[in-house]
Parts: C-alpha cells; structure tokens; sequence
C-alpha cells in the first residue's frame, strides 16, 4: 500500500492549487478560495519556528481574502500541528477517509452493467457536457466556476462521461499521477441514479489507466458518506490514511 506522506503529495498533484507558496516545509496552497485542498496548507515538514510560520500563513491568505486552513493527516508536521491550531481557534472540517487499491483487484469486483448504458467517452479534456453535470451536482455558485474548472485541468487526468444527445448522465475524472491514479468528481445525475452508472464511469476510468500502466487506485471520501464507503468496501478499497482540515474560526 502506498505511504501516508507519499498519499499526501499524490493527491496534492491529483488537485492543483493555482498558486502555492513554499514555507520552510509547508506547501501554502492558492485558489481563489474554490475548494479546501486547493486552498489550504499541506505541513509536509517541520518548519524552524512554527509561530512565526503559522503567523505568516494566516496574513497571507487574509491578504487573499482566504480564510486561512490546514490539511491535517497522519503525516502532518510537526506531529502536534493540530493541537497548535485548535489552541488558536482552528475548527474541524470534512473528516475524510483516503483509500486505496490495486487497479485489478477493482475492476475483478466491478459488476457487469446490468441495464444498456448509453456510450462513454473518455478524453483527456472535460467536455462542456462535463462540466455541466459535474458543476449541477457539486457547484457552489456560478462566481466560482471558473476558477473551479482550472483546477480540472491542471496535470494529466482521464474524463469520463456517459450522455446521450442532451446532457452528461454520468461522469467521473482520474487523475494520473506517476504509476497511480485518484478518482476524483464521480457524480450522477439524479434523474439517472441506481442503474450501475457509478460503477461502468469507474470501470471505464480504471481500463483506461491500465492501458497507460497505472496499477493502484485511491480516492477520498468523507467519513459519514455510508453510501460511497459501501461501494468502494465491495470494489476492495482499504484505508490507508486520512484527513481533515483545521479552519479559523
């Protein structure tokens, strides 16, 4: 299984920040406020003087207009950071499991589409059909779309996409990240829910990675979505690691 500080810089990679800056072992990431991890420190070291740095990360994302956050795992340095933050008014947000497991394994368990889906794309581009159906689930206001969709096309990912003429049933990215691969923004229209469209989106990604030599898989959920824990619990997925972020109150 894959490491808990390395899991830490897959999904930075999986997720990029417009704008980082280095800060003595700290990665303090940039993105218009769209999205925590895009908009949060990543501690993957130590720093020399942790109130001089932890002073330094909040004026400069108030200077962004950005409530300033921490991604806070196992990893995180130095050991004690959480207790740091909640000491200076940190609050928890979106405990969150990362799990993981070899590529094969998941697509043996996949089950066979039990009802005819319609065709699936896969590019390496998000469609506008895309986007459409994954901002009409998981948007948070047409402002920040834009800045949202730039965070899509950062690194190298696969899009897929089940539509017929009109509109996106079902989508799913995976970002490619040396010889792994993290499923990210897998959404189904609601009109179109229980018909295995979840499954044949993961199906198609996880072939499609197997065909450019990717052999493990690992995706993040938050720890009270029983629904999605289920599903990944029957594909193979154990857990490897896990977060959550320290936001100031």
């Amino acid at each position: 299984m894959i490491a808990e500080a390395r899991m830490d810089a897959l999904m930075n990679q999986g997720w990029q920040a417009a704008d980082s800056t280095e800060l003595d072992g700290w990665l303090v990431r940039r993105n218009a406020g769209v999205t925590l991890r895009a908009n949060s420190v990543l501690p993957a070291s130590a720093p020399f003087d942790l109130d001089k740095a932890l002073e330094y990360v909040e004026n400069l994302y108030v200077a962004h207009d950005i409530r300033p956050s921490f991604q806070i795992s196992p990893a995180v340095q130095p050991s004690d950071l959480d207790a740091h933050l909640e000491a200076r008014g940190y609050e928890v947000r979106n405990p969150t499991l990362v799990q993981c497991a070899p590529i094969s394994d998941v697509l043996a368990k996949l089950p066979a589409p039990t009802t005819p889906t319609p065709e699936m794309n896969i590019s390496t581009t998000p469609s506008v059909l895309w986007t459409d159906c994954w901002w009409s689930v998981d948007g948070r206001g047409d402002d920040t779309r834009a800045a949202a969709e730039e965070i899509l096309i950062r690194g190298n990912a696969l899009y897929a996409t089940v539509a017929d003429d009109r509109r996106a049933q079902a989508i799913g990215r995976l970002a490619l990240v040396d010889d792994t691969a993290g499923l990210y923004c897998l959404a189904v229209d609601e009109d179109f829910r229980r018909r295995g469209l979840a499954s044949a989106v993961i199906h198609g990604l996880l072939q499609a990675a197997t065909d450019r030599g990717a052999k493990w898989v690992w995706l993040s959920v938050l720890e009270d979505n029983a629904p999605a824990r289920a599903l990944y619990d029957r594909l193979g997925f154990r857990t490897v690691s896990r977060y959550h972020y320290r936001v100031k109150a």
